[in-house]
This record gives structure tokens, sequence and C-alpha cells, in this order.
């Protein structure tokens, strides 16, 4: 079975384009319809900043340089709020698994995260909205921010000021490109793994499919929880760690699933190797986890470290496998893994970028962890995904070309050139499956009366005329048998299985009544037929080939009849 072709393949792409097309206008234009009806401040500058007690320098939270924050750290920001004109001002800020309590002069007005550390749970990053009153102008700020564990976090937030509703439409304004980015990665993703079932019952295990929709999923998902959409999306701050770190653990898993699918022999076998690896390596995780022993963020080191020994690793093997096809052929030859290759690459190399710059950022960076993007991991995830789809859409061609090669031999290998019918060779081929399966079916076996006398007297191309002739006929009146084969000469089997062996009877006398029809038209010979037929229930436990001698045998005493004058059919003799 062949899932595409060239047809279907160019309306995939075509629509594959629209929708390219309709997110970038979508992406241009978001700005001008989201635009917040109120302005935004940015409180980012005059802020008396304190670690542990311990007044810093600096008034600016971009470049507060209060280094990495531990479990019992606590920071602090307090500055005078001016009155900004509005109705209702809220504050919004980040909290990356720290605990936050908000005071407008001495009065608590906000706090979260504590409850997740009195339970023992990971503290979630939260981008929290607090809001100041109507009596806030003059008032004091204080935001205290508490480690609560180790290497919790780098850096202080930035801290914005207005209406509500505005800061929701800014934070979609500053996060459009990711939401984007992200949502056609996730559908793009559901859509393969969805499709990747009928490659995997129907072409051999094809599993390709089904880890590129995981990929694109898996970065999809890593995208927006990463900019705390998820969270943005269902209120639960939870969930959006969850997948987070969920994600992330698993993009290197889903991207050596792909190598797996896509590399045979011994490379197949190192990538499945180190898919197994980190299988493995993430149920360890989740079960320390699970027992309370570690927090799932406390892993990330190691994560980190296997992603970028993997992509190396990769690199190395893709390249040398490569060039070694090349040195075999004698020249670089263009194939769906060549795209592949260039897009898991690319991707690696950006998100390498990311990692290094991640963790200056967190550990080195003035700005500390807030100041941070993952700009190159979205980028490469759409040219790793992009990369995927060519190569995936070459593959089929190329598959749909060697397999339309493969069906024509196939044909020309089971197909009677003359009647068009199956061959003697497909004819035993099919009882000798039906000999394996224990389903109910009849065979009928047929003679062509007179081909030798019609041959003598009329020449060999009104003999091949009559042979077929009588192929169409069989054809059209056991239009859904299972099988309508030319045995030889003049011999012609019918197989038919399940229901369709019912009333075996009734459908030869269809038969005779199309043959009489034909004789009416014909004007140089007369069809005419013997046949036999027997139920595999005859040869309880025997073979096909067994009951087809049985239909033979049959066949030849009404063939007796005929010559002998006795049968007294419907059809005339030739």
């Amino acid at each position: 079975m062949k899932l595409w072709n060239y047809q279907r393949l160019n309306r995939i792409i075509a629509a594959f384009i629209l929708l390219s097309a309709l997110a970038v206008v979508a992406l241009f234009f978001s700005k001008n319809y989201l635009q917040p009806n109120f302005a935004i401040y940015d409180l980012n500058e005059g802020w008396d900043i304190s670690l542990n007690g311990v007044k810093q320098s600096s008034t600016s939270l971009l470049d507060s340089n209060v280094g990495v924050i531990g479990a019992g750290d606590v920071i602090t920001i307090s500055r005078t709020i001016p009155d900004f004109g509005l109705d209702s001002p809220c504050v919004c800020t980040t909290s990356i698994h720290a605990m936050i309590d908000a005071y407008l002069d001495d009065t608590l007005i906000y706090s979260f995260g504590r409850d997740y550390l009195f339970a023992e749970k990971t503290v979630p990053k939260k981008t929290n909205y607090f809001p100041l009153g109507q009596d806030y102008a003059g008032k004091k700020l204080t935001i205290v921010l508490s480690g609560s564990r180790r290497d919790t976090f780098t850096g202080v937030s930035p801290v914005t000021v207005g209406e509500r509703n505005d800061l929701l439409s800014s934070q979609i304004i500053k996060n459009r490109y990711n939401i984007l980015a992200g949502m056609f990665l996730i559908i793009l993703g559901q859509v393969l793994m969805v499709l990747s079932p009928y490659m995997i019952v129907y072409h051999n295990n094809d599993y390709r499919l089904f880890f590129s929709g995981l990929v694109s999923l898996l970065f999809g998902i890593y995208t927006y929880s990463f900019y705390g959409l998820i969270d943005f999306i269902c209120d639960n701050p939870n969930v959006n760690t969850i997948c987070e770190y969920s994600s992330l653990y698993n993009i290197p898993t889903a991207i050596l699933g792909y190598l797996m699918s896509v590399y045979h022999g011994k490379l197949k076998k190192v990538f499945r190797l180190l898919f197994c690896g980190n299988i493995g390596v993430f149920l360890t995780v989740f079960f320390l986890c699970v027992m309370g022993k570690y927090r799932i963020f406390e892993f990330t080191v190691l994560l980190h470290g296997m992603a970028m020994s993997e992509a190396v690793f990769s690199t190395i093997v893709i390249v040398t496998d490569e060039f070694k096809k090349r040195k075999e052929k004698g020249h670089w030859v263009f194939t769906s893994g060549n795209v592949f290759s260039i897009g898991l690459i690319s991707f690696m190399a950006l998100s390498l970028v990311d990692i290094v710059r991640y963790n200056y950022a967190k550990y080195f960076g003035s700005g500390g962890e807030p100041a941070s993007t993952i700009d190159g991991f979205v980028l490469g995830s759409i040219f790793l995904v992009s990369s995927l789809l060519i190569s995936y859409i070459l593959y089929i061609i190329y598959n749909s070309d060697l397999d339309s090669m493969q069906n024509k031999i196939a044909s020309l290998a089971y197909t009677d050139p003359l009647t068009g019918l199956a061959n003697r060779a497909r004819c035993e081929q099919v009882m000798d499956m039906l000999s394996q399966e224990h389903i109910a079916y009849t065979i009928i076996s047929l003679d062509l009366n007179k081909l030798k006398e019609v041959n003598d007297t009329l020449g060999h191309h009104e003999g091949d005329r009559l042979l077929q002739g009588f192929a169409t006929i069989l054809s059209d009146s056991f239009m859904d048998a299972n099988l309508v084969g030319r045995m030889g000469g003049d011999e012609f089997l019918v197989i038919m299985t399940e229901e369709r062996a019912l009333n075996t009877t009734r459908r030869i006398h269809d038969l005779y009544s199309m043959i009489n029809d034909w004789n009416r038209k014909e004007q140089m010979f007369q069809y005419s037929a013997s046949y036999g037929y027997a139920y595999s229930y005859e040869v309880p436990t025997g073979s096909a080939q067994e009951v087809y001698m049985l239909a033979d045998n049959r066949m030849y005493e009404m063939k007796k009849e005929h010559h002998n004058g006795r049968y007294k059919g419907v059809v005339k003799n030739a």
C-alpha cells in the first residue's frame, strides 16, 4: 500500500506554504492589534537592593549582580511608587523557583510559593501579578525573594506596572514570536503523531514519522513552558514547571529515537543504546523525584552535560557517515538524509550556543538568569522540524518510486501476459497462504473447451482472442473473488474465501448466463467451459492444493461428459 502520491504531495506542500504565509502575516500585524490602551511603566531603576540584609551597590534590577541565590538566601528590593495616573495599577514580575512576598509600606499585599515549600515540593517559576490599589502613590513597595533550594536563581527579574489587561496584552506582544512558533510546533507534532500509526503498521515499522512528531511536540511544549506561557494559558505554574523539565529531559531522547529509526546496521545499534540509556536516566530521575529524595531541577547540569556530549557525538557520527557515503559513491549524493543532517547539526549548534549563553548568564552575567533566552533553540527547532518535513517528503517520493518499480516487477512476475489474470505462480502462492490459515474457502477449477480446435481451424490469433474474452467473462462474473487466475493453457482458477464462498452454484449459473450473452454477439466461435468446485471443509486436514485437486477432478468428470455428449448445459460448445 502506498500512503502518498505526487498529486496529494503537491497539495500538502501547497497547504503547508499557505499556512506558513498566514502565520507570517499574523506575526507581522500582531503588534498593531495587541497594543495596550494605557501606558506600561518599567520600574527597573532606583531600587534599594539588599542580599541577606547587606545593601548592594547597584540600584538597577537589570544589573543587580547578586550572584547565585541558594536555600535560605533572601533578596529584598524596595522603592517609592510614583503616581502613574492609573485607576487600578498592577505589578508584574517573575519569580524563578523562589518564594515571593510583596508589601506596600508594611502591609502584605501578595505572597506565593510558601505552600509549595511547606509541602516539600518544587516552587515553580511564576509570572506574578498583584494589584497596588488606588492609594498607592508615595507608598513604599517592597518585594522579598527567598531561595527555596540550592542554586535557586541568579539576578532579579524586571518589574513593570500597568493595568492588568494591558500587562497581559504586553506579555502576548512580547512573546508573540514564541507563541506562534510553539503553536506551530505543537500542532504539527500532534498531526504527525496521529498519522504515524499508518506508517508503523503498513510501512515496515517505520517510526520516523512518530519521532518527528514527538520531537516537534516536545519543542513546542518546552518553548511555551520556558517562557511561562503554559502558566499564562491555564494559570497553573506547577503544570508549567512539569512540562518544562519533562520536555527538556526528553528532547534528546526523541532525537535519538529518530536517528535510531533512520540509520541501519551498527549506527542503529549505537543510537538504540543511547536511546535506551536516556530513557533509563529519565526514569531514574523521575523515581528519585517521586520518592522525594531530589528535585528535578537538581539534575539540570547532568542533562546539559549529556545533551552536549550526545550532540557532539551524533554530529561526528553523522558527518563521518556522510563522508563515508561520498567516498563509496565517488561524489556527493543529495538525499533525504542530507537534509535531515543539515537541520540536526544546525539545531544542535544553536542549542549548544543557548546552553552556553544560559549558564554564562546564570553564573557570570550581572543580569542573572532573567536575562537568558532560548532564541537559538526556538530558531533551531523550527529549522530542524522543517528539515524533518522536507527529509520525510523526499523519503516518501523515493520510496514511492521504489514501490512503483517493485509493483511493476511483481506484476510482471505474477501476471499472465495474455489475459491479465494472475498466473500459475501467483495461484500457487495464494493456495500456499490458504493452507496456513484457518478460514473457509472455495476453489473453482475451469477448463475452456475447444481451444485447440479454434487454434487449428481459425488460427492462434483467434485462439488468443478466445482466451482473452473468457478471462474478461471470468473477471466480470467473479468481481469480488479473492483470486481469478490462469493456471496455463486452457485451465483457469477462481478462489473465494469466507462469505464470498457462499452460493457457489448460483455464481456459476451467473457465469453461464454471461457466457450466453457473449455467444449471441460472437461470430467466429462460441464460448464453452467445464468446471468443478470444492469447499475447504471437504478436505478438513488437507492443503489448498488438495482442495484444488478435488475441484480439478470434478472438472475433468464434467469435461468427459462434454466429450461423450451426455452433458446438457446451458452453454453452447464451440
